[in-house]
């Protein structure tokens, strides 16, 4: 990766390619370096008629991380947020949070997701605090955290 201060873009999905590219990140972290399943990681509201917003985010022109989003009363609900093993520990994770927070601030109350356990210094670093005990995911330990826009 460039030393360079990171260019970071956080494009939504709104084309089946724009899709494809997001789909395709999670399956590199998920499925090939996680050993999720791909019946688990992938579901129904992997497309575009589905509600959910789907984000990819790009270092220069280079695919960098993927997450999903849904609106759940007035909360937004962060799911699949991973980020390539290249692009880790260079405030990538950090940035796109941020440019997230930014994209839903006025337009929901909270930031939700459920983090896995070994994720949740990153994001209370981020300003997300542990709302729930530990619980199971796809056989992954997790924690319900949320925060405040």
């Amino acid at each position: 990766m460039n030393e360079n201060p990171l260019e970071i873009t956080l494009i939504h999905a709104e084309t089946p390619p724009q899709l494809a590219a997001c789909l395709a990140v999670r399956r590199a972290v998920f499925t090939a370096e996680r050993g999720i399943p791909a019946a688990i990681e992938q579901d129904e509201h992997d497309c575009l008629e589905a509600g959910y917003d789907h984000f990819l985010a790009r270092v220069g022109q280079e695919e960098a991380a993927a997450l999903r989003c849904h609106r759940e009363g007035g909360n937004v609900v962060l799911q699949r947020f991973c980020v390539l093993a290249a692009f880790r520990r260079h405030g990538v994770g950090r940035a796109v949070l941020a440019q997230l927070e930014r994209q839903y601030a006025g337009q929901a109350d909270r930031l939700v997701l459920d983090a896995k356990c070994e994720a949740e210094g990153f994001y209370t670093a981020c300003g997300y605090r542990t709302v729930s005990g530990v619980f199971e995911e796809a056989g992954v330990k997790h924690v319900r955290m949320e925060k405040l826009l």
